[in-house]
């Protein structure tokens, strides 16, 4: 009995070991490297590895020239928006000039034109002391030195406060146009209205303070200043932009019989300039 199950246990060993050496020769074949098939895949195989490693190789080359026109391409721009900006600097500085000497040489005409008047009224006045003076010799003639004194005395301040009003809204308007601080700018002009009320410069101060408020969308505040111009300086240079700029708050706030108003004031008292031309798109969009 025991030799039998001795017999049956080393058979049982010996089947399992032939299966387990069955089943690992499954696993790993061999292969005969003399065979020609064989010897031809590989050589197919390694080939379409070279051909991808190559094509692998020209991509990243193409990659890396487009990053270096991308990098040739950024400098360009940033040198183009350097000299853009340079432009723009110089514009903003001729804007501003242009706009100064624009209202002195108003301020200079208007002062020429009442000097003119003040002598024109001063000779009328004089004629009659002439003849006084000839049958009145030994008397002295008061009427004539003290009106000049009065009128030199008059137009020496009036000069000083034309210097005046001229530098701080110069330095006003430098912080819009130069230092691009619009919010420094709204009580820098606020203050030269209150303090100039009489100054040629004072519309164009409602006209910025209006174009600040209007690039920030506070439809109110820009159709106030805006108004301003509208009603009470007609013959200012800026008052065509600001109607036209009216019309646009009104479109914007729904009211489009009042915008279709100003535009076409814009058309009829500015006529041949480009506030009419955009008034004219402006009455074709609504």
């Amino acid at each position: 009995m025991m030799k039998t199950d001795m017999k049956l246990l080393i058979g049982a060993t010996v089947g399992a070991t032939l299966l387990l050496s069955n089943a690992q020769a499954a696993q790993a074949p061999v292969y005969d490297l003399s065979d020609a098939g064989l010897a031809e895949k590989l050589v197919n195989l390694e080939r379409v590895v070279n051909s991808r490693t190559r094509n692998q190789q020209r991509v990243q080359e193409q990659i890396n020239g487009l990053q270096t026109e991308i990098s040739e391409i950024r400098g360009k721009i940033e040198e183009q928006n350097f000299q853009i900006e340079k432009i723009l600097q110089r514009q903003r500085e001729l804007l501003l000039a242009f706009d100064v000497q624009s209202q002195q040489q108003q301020e200079a005409a208007k002062l020429l034109k009442s000097a003119t008047l003040g002598q024109n009224l001063t000779s009328r006045s004089a004629n009659p002391s002439v003849s006084i003076e000839s049958n009145n010799s030994d008397r002295p003639n008061t009427s004539t030195t003290q009106p000049a004194t009065s009128s030199s005395r008059s137009g020496n301040s009036v000069s000083s406060q034309n210097e005046n009003d001229a530098v701080d809204y110069k330095a006003a308007v430098d912080l819009i146009l130069k230092q691009r601080d619009t919010q420094a700018a709204i009580p820098a002009l606020e203050q030269f209205v209150q303090n100039y009320p009489q100054s040629s410069f004072r519309p164009n101060a409602h006209y910025w303070l209006g174009q600040i408020f209007y690039n920030e969308r506070k439809w109110q505040k820009a159709s106030t200043h805006f108004k301003m111009l509208y009603s009470q300086f007609s013959t200012s240079n800026k008052v065509s932009d600001a109607t036209l700029k009216l019309g646009i708050i009104a479109k914007n706030l729904g009211d489009n019989v009042k915008a279709r108003e100003y535009f076409t004031v814009v058309i009829e008292n500015h006529a041949n300039t480009t506030s009419a031309k955009l008034a004219q798109e402006q009455i074709n969009m609504l």
